[in-house]
């Protein structure tokens, strides 16, 4: 009896030893550079949007950093990998997002969170180089935020004018059961300065309730009555408090007296994958695949390499056509030329200029190709044809344009913008915009209305609908117009 004892003993003794060195082997630490050999040249530049230097990261090591950023910390792996699968898709899509700053994605929440990389973060980065999320071939733009509080939302619900067909409301209950809900108390004098700050006008904040929710049960629009506008989105509203205070945009409210009782559930937009759902679809012993699936119906998993995509641009190339200070982008399959492009803008500029008493500036004018393209680019509204952002003018397609007010009375109202920009940067929006279109009219400006009431701010850059913003810059027209009857000089409108 002993001696089996002594025997089997040995024999797993011997097991034990021979199993040590594959155990070392699989916990053997993952380098940056194997990552960056993974990378097979991949580079991605990242910068800060308050300027600084500029790092160049091998695209596997930058996954590993901002997996460890933005992941759970103590996922398991097959979590931690469907993620790095979604930050590696999402960064060859939004590559150059910055490219006018000289990088290509910044190190904050606007694009993505870095971290010093850790091995489980280097693991993930590296079991799953290569592979990303496809559509038709090329990869898909997709998001991901931390919880869903039990569904996901839809990407146009957050970003008016997205189109993406498999970003779609996915339900997620059978993992958030257990959740607990978060509740925030605020004063409606609390709220009042908030939406104040935000640019809205009128006041006191008499009420505020729910107006609409959308199909994932979000809140779509709020009524605050005695504020101009009294309308504002979900999302605008989320901002406007703090996303770290407004969790998400899942959430009721409750008025007892002076405080209103926020009750929510999910925390961040709670478009695409949802971090802390995965993670517990992982616990339970889902795969990477099915994973992905859950919250990215419709999408395929893709090997990058062997696939031959690669990430679809987000503009075309800025090409200088003449030596006037203009430098124009157009696609290339595009009915408008280059030349045509340039001649517009710098016909615009000059009249403009002789309008307004200002020197000629450079200016760069980019065309889009697609309405994607353009809202990558701007983030606003589906409605908006063009974005001035300092000296560039970023336009919608052409065919848009053709639909809407035309290309040459677009982009001249975009170069009145730009060319007033400096001298009423500290002024109300009203100032800027109804100024922009005052002087950019082709026809003979509007008279000026004694009874017009000037908008918010809010009304112009958080409106509605199309109709809305159109509503609000017609009267800021028209308050421009009085205001400068009464002055004679725009440059001294307040």
């Amino acid at each position: 009896m002993l001696v089996r004892l002594l025997l089997l003993l040995a024999i797993a003794a011997a097991c034990l030893q021979a199993w040590r060195p594959a155990a070392v082997a699989a916990q053997a630490e993952v380098t940056d550079e194997q990552l960056e050999a993974a990378s097979i040249g991949r580079i991605i530049a990242i910068g800060s949007p308050n300027g600084g230097r500029i790092t160049r990261i091998p695209l596997e090591v930058y996954v590993a950093r901002v997996l460890a950023g933005e992941g759970e910390p103590n996922a398991p792996d097959a979590a931690r990998q469907a993620l790095a699968v979604a930050i590696r898709t999402y960064t060859l899509v939004q590559m150059g997002r910055h490219r006018r700053e000289g990088f290509d994605l910044c190190d904050t929440v606007h694009c993505q969170v870095l971290r010093a990389a850790n091995d489980n973060s280097r693991r993930a980065a590296l079991a799953t180089a290569h592979r990303v999320l496809t559509v038709n071939g090329a990869p898909a733009e997709v998001f991901y935020s931390a919880s869903c509080g039990g569904r996901s939302e839809g990407a146009a619900q957050v970003w008016p004018g997205a189109t993406f067909p498999y970003m779609q409301v996915v339900r997620d209950d059978d993992v958030h059961e257990d959740d607990v809900p978060w509740t925030l108390d605020l004063t409606i004098d609390e709220l009042r300065h908030a939406l104040s700050r935000a640019g809205f006008g009128g006041g006191p904040l008499r009420s505020i309730e729910i107006d609409g929710v959308n199909p994932s049960g979000r809140v779509e629009r709020l009524r605050v009555s005695g504020m101009r506008p009294d309308e504002i989105t979900g999302p605008a509203f989320r901002d406007a408090l703090g996303t770290t205070r407004i969790r998400s945009t899942a959430f009721a409210l409750t008025r007892q007296g002076n405080v209103v009782r926020f009750t929510g559930r999910g925390y961040g937009h709670g478009v695409g994958m949802c971090v802390i759902g995965a993670g517990r679809r992982a616990r339970r012993g889902e795969s990477v695949e099915a994973i992905l699936a859950q919250y990215y119906p419709n999408l395929q998993l893709t090997d990058l390499a062997s696939a031959s995509v690669s990430p679809r641009p987000i503009a075309p190339p800025p090409v200088e056509v003449s030596a006037s200070g203009v430098v124009v982008a157009v696609p290339r399959d595009s009915k408008v030329s280059a030349r045509d492009l340039e001649r517009i803008t710098v016909n615009a500029r000059e009249s403009l200029t002789r309008a307004l008493g200002t020197q000629a500036v450079p200016v760069t004018v980019e065309l889009h190709n697609t309405l994607d393209q353009f809202r990558l680019e701007v983030r606003r509204p589906w409605w908006v044809s063009a974005a001035v952002t300092g000296s560039t003018i970023d336009l919608a397609p052409a065919a848009l344009l053709e639909q809407r007010e035309g290309i040459e009375a677009t982009l001249r109202t975009a170069m009145a913008e730009l060319l007033m920009s400096s001298t009423l940067a500290d002024r109300p929006a009203w100032v800027r915009i109804g100024g922009a279109r005052y002087f950019a009219s082709a026809s003979r400006p509007p008279a000026p209305s004694s009874n017009v009431s000037c908008p918010a701010d809010a009304e112009l850059t958080l409106a509605l609908s199309a109709v809305a913003q159109r509503e609000a810059e017609s009267r800021a027209v028209r308050c421009f117009a009085r205001a400068l009857a009464k002055t004679g000089d725009w440059r001294t409108i307040r």
